[in-house]
């Protein structure tokens, strides 16, 4: 019988996790190039009748919504706070007689004014916007004040919502950009630079080695965090600078590792025949030294650091030095989440820790496959 090309593929070295890391690079890359359409949240999107609600799905309920955050949910879909039952009159609500109307301060039932507020509605009450009208439209669902919000209470949230009302699976869509686009400016500049700096100084020796030796050795000798934090203090915060900084960090790893495989290749038959054959320096360092040769750790650093770089941003982001509200990030999704995870709420960290912890085992598997590929290639 036989066999499929795809069969043959899984039977190579590191087939499974170049798949299982393309799959999530992909979803990722996805959720980056359609997370525009999210981050905007007017108020068609608020679900504000189901503010801290736990996942739709039955066994991820129960599995991440506790049993005091359920208890909490129920008394704030019954419109408390606190207790269900009435709060008992204190001799210290007499002096906050001027907040009731003037019904009550005349002695009147609260019931009744409540029931004249609650009445098909005086005109001066629908001209005035008041509260009587819109917050019968709010809990029946119907046009005024926030009938907006109450039209999409019936609606599905699959991961649940947040403290504002907000979707949690639309805040890790638009929270995938801020994460994926950052780690790609920290490419630019680790994989833009070092790889030059490495095939110069693999293929020419002498003194260029020295310069490349003594720049990589003055970045390496720099504290990283001590850069990203003298960044954040002479610049406006912004992702972007510091992730730029990251990236001039990580160029001595690219770049030495280059300079090792370009140094030993620089001696072999194929090089020193097309130097016989007149080809120019350039076409020999990128034909033949970079693209035939290290291609495959070119890919496998971009994995790499792309991987660390989504751990960085997400790590500043949670310490409020990278994205900052009213954009969505990973990190600042669980930063802002910390009262309502000590609530009992889980749920709003959870799933912003599993997506990080996917996308960077995601990068990791594909690295680790391309390692593999190339090992085995190498070896035939």
């Amino acid at each position: 019988m036989k066999r499929s090309a795809f069969y043959k593929y899984l039977k190579k070295p590191g087939s499974y996790r170049i798949l299982a890391g393309s799959i999530i690079v992909g979803l990722l890359a996805l959720a980056t190039l359609t997370g525009g359409a999210w981050t905007s949240y007017g108020p068609d999107e608020l679900d504000l009748d189901h503010l801290l609600t736990p996942p739709s799905v039955g066994w991820m309920k129960r599995l991440l919504a506790t049993e005091a955050g359920l208890r909490m949910q129920q008394r704030n879909q019954a419109g408390g706070r606190g207790d269900s039952h009435p709060r008992a009159v204190t001799a210290d609500d007499e002096d906050l007689d001027f907040l009731q109307g003037d019904s009550a301060r005349d002695g009147k039932p609260a019931e009744d004014s409540a029931s004249l507020g609650g009445a098909a509605g005086s005109p001066t009450d629908a001209g005035s916007g008041g509260e009587g009208p819109s917050a019968a439209g709010a809990a029946t669902g119907g046009d005024g004040g926030y009938g907006q919000e109450a039209r999409h209470t019936n609606k599905a949230h699959l991961l649940g919502t947040d403290k504002n009302g907000r979707d949690m699976m639309a805040l890790l869509v638009a929270g995938a950009r801020n994460c994926f686009l950052p780690g790609l400016v920290t490419c630019a500049f680790a994989l833009g630079l070092g790889v030059p700096l490495g095939l110069f100084a693999g293929y020419y020796g002498g003194r260029v080695r020295k310069i490349v030796g003594t720049f990589n050795s003055t970045i390496l000798s720099l504290p990283r965090l001590v850069l990203i934090l003298v960044v954040i203090c002479a610049l406006e915060p912004n992702v972007y600078y510091t992730m730029g900084v990251l990236g001039a960090t990580l160029i001595p790893r690219v770049s030495e590792l280059i300079a090792t495989r370009v140094r030993i290749l620089s001696n072999m038959g194929f090089i020193l025949a097309a130097k016989e054959a007149a080809l120019s320096d350039f076409k020999i360092l990128y034909r033949h030294l970079f693209w035939y040769q290290n291609r495959a750790v070119f890919f496998i650093q971009f994995s790499l650091i792309m991987a660390e770089s989504i751990l960085v941003e997400t790590t500043l982001s949670y310490l409020q030095f990278g994205t900052k509200p009213p954009e969505v990030s990973w990190g600042n999704i669980i930063e802002g989440s910390q009262m309502s995870f000590f609530s009992g709420f889980y749920w709003i960290t959870f799933f912003p820790a599993m997506a990080i912890i996917l996308a960077i085992l995601g990068f990791f598997y594909l690295g680790d496959g391309l390692n593999a590929r190339l090992a085995y290639r190498e070896g035939r």
